[in-house]
């Protein structure tokens, strides 16, 4: 589980601005949507949190910054001597910044119970600061801590890294998580750290696409999929698979792309979904998924990521959750993440939304729902559980208030201005 995420320096981020996820109070309003066991130190983590804010805010920024860290950890071990970091997008409204490190600092929980800290630092083409920390206790013991003049032979290592190999030769540009964590001769709690940040994540952009692949090899979760589009009034009756080889037969790759590669885009490309309704008469009729609404899509699209989430642990972090998808829907996504008997391993969701609706005190609490906010083009984010709670009360009308500017983070918007300039184009301005 995610307890806290530290951002610097990343597109609208400039100054440190911190995203917690740990419960102000581990009782008391809506416990279920706690974590119901804590992290070492007492730390009860949230199972939920959503993000709002006004349009070009930060809060797609602030969700990025995540998928940052995964391509730090899953690929920059496989960077070349010299080659450019993808994720070195820092804040470019500042002198000061333009060539300054992005900071990324990420407090999580894996199922064994241990907490880590990992933090790391890095420019265009080099990595300046990396550390791992590990609470096995209340206290903390350093597993590795690297400096920017360090290479792989001078990086230091605390005394609690006992076992297996320690030193992985790495170029400058790479995380050396990348690269011992991905070795089955790297210490056990490297490891562990590794796979959780590279597996238990799972990041929904807002035009990402989610692989057919998994459903056509896992014929439970497609028949879990099918059964829970038709039991949220999609007129869905069941899903299916078929494959067309002969529609990937002439797709052209480069000629240096590796052959398994190859093969995964002609299977993925040749995957077709159907999906099949009941008409008036009781017959069965079938459409592609093309012919099914957005949010039918949309649904489709996530179902497949809350089945595996909410059955194996991990964490979901969608973008612009409520996209094209009825409240109701919204949140019953959210309702199933805070429920102890579908989610008994304390997975979480971490969404973006602009849907108020959710923002009920019978579904969130006040340290669930969080705020992105634009000033002289830096992002902040703060917690409606930082306004004074002898104002803002559990019992508060969370929604009505936050649509009346009170809590901020909603666009400013110049109506006087925009009916003069639309006043100007008319043929008898």
């Amino acid at each position: 589980m995610i307890i806290e995420f530290t951002v610097s320096n990343f597109r609208s981020i400039k100054d440190d601005q911190s995203f917690s996820l740990y419960a102000a109070k581990p009782s008391g309003h809506l416990a279920l949507n706690i974590a119901p066991t804590p992290a070492p130190g007492g730390i009860y983590p949230l199972k939920s949190v959503g993000i709002y804010g006004a349009n070009a805010s930060g809060k797609t920024n602030l969700l990025q910054a995540f998928r940052a860290l995964q391509y730090l950890v899953a690929r920059s071990g496989s960077l070349k001597d010299g080659e450019h970091i993808d994720c070195y997008e820092p804040h470019l409204l500042a002198k000061n910044t333009k060539n300054a490190p992005v900071r990324l600092a990420l407090e999580f929980q894996i199922p064994n119970g241990f907490r880590y800290l990992y933090a790391i630092a890095f420019v265009q083409n080099r990595i300046v600061e990396e550390r791992l920390d590990l609470y096995r206790t209340a206290r903390v013991a350093n597993l590795f801590d690297r400096g920017e003049n360090d290479t792989w032979e001078s990086i230091k290592f605390g005394p609690f890294l006992k076992g297996g190999t320690r030193k992985f030769p790495f170029f400058a540009n790479n995380a050396y998580l990348s690269k011992a964590g991905n070795s089955a001769d790297a210490p056990e709690v490297i490891r562990d750290a590794y796979n959780y940040l590279l597996k238990d994540m799972v990041h929904l952009g807002i035009s990402d696409e989610v692989s057919s692949e998994e459903l056509l090899e896992n014929e439970d979760l497609l028949q879990t999929v099918s059964q829970f589009l038709s039991l949220v009034d999609t007129g869905i009756a069941r899903v299916g698979l078929y494959q067309d080889v002969d529609r990937a037969k002439n797709i052209i790759f480069p000629p240096d792309m590796p052959e398994d590669l190859m093969r995964r885009i002609r299977k993925e490309a040749s995957l077709r979904f159907l999906f099949f309704h009941q008409t008036d008469t009781a017959e069965v009729t079938t459409f592609p998924i093309n012919a099914e609404s957005a949010g039918t899509r949309k649904l489709f699209k996530l179902a497949p990521l809350i089945v595996n989430t909410l059955k194996d642990g991990g964490v979901l972090i969608i973008d612009e959750l409520d996209r094209s998808m009825h409240p109701h829907m919204a949140e019953l996504i959210i309702q199933l993440f805070h429920d102890p008997e579908v989610n008994p391993g304390g997975a979480q969701l971490i969404f973006s939304t602009h849907n108020a609706n959710l923002m009920s005190r019978e579904l969130l609490r006040r340290d669930q729902i969080w705020f992105a906010e634009k000033s002289n083009g830096a992002s902040r984010f703060f917690s409606l559980d930082d306004f004074d709670k002898k104002k803002v009360t559990p019992a508060s009308p969370f929604a009505r208030w936050y649509a009346e500017g009170r809590f901020g983070a909603i666009p400013s918007i110049d109506y006087s201005g925009v009916v003069k300039l639309l006043r100007k184009r008319r043929p008898d301005a």
